[in-house]
């Protein structure tokens, strides 16, 4: 999720914007969609860009899904790590 692993900002874990992020994947997507790529860089990092990426993936999921499992952990290194699973129920 949130990296910045060379630079200035090498070591930055923006952990209210990866909770924040993963909670909208699920309630509010469209919100996401609105975010300026160069906010991304700013919360989550030169790396974490590739949030936008996974924003896309939900975009193809549709409007409705189901969380089955949702994970965040800050190991000992300079990124942190974000898993959601996402049931999609045709026909909600």
């Amino acid at each position: 999720m949130s990296h910045q692993l060379q630079g200035p900002r090498a070591g930055l874990i923006n952990q209210p914007f990866d909770n924040a992020f993963l909670d909208n994947m699920i309630e509010n997507p469209d919100a996401l969609r609105k975010i300026p790529h160069l906010e991304y860089l700013r919360e989550a990092g030169s790396e974490g860009i590739e949030l936008v990426m996974w924003l896309i993936m939900r975009g193809a999921l549709g409007e409705h899904v189901t969380p089955l499992h949702r994970f965040y952990h800050v190991p000992a290194s300079n990124t942190a790590v974000g898993h959601l699973v996402l049931d999609v129920t045709p026909g909600l």
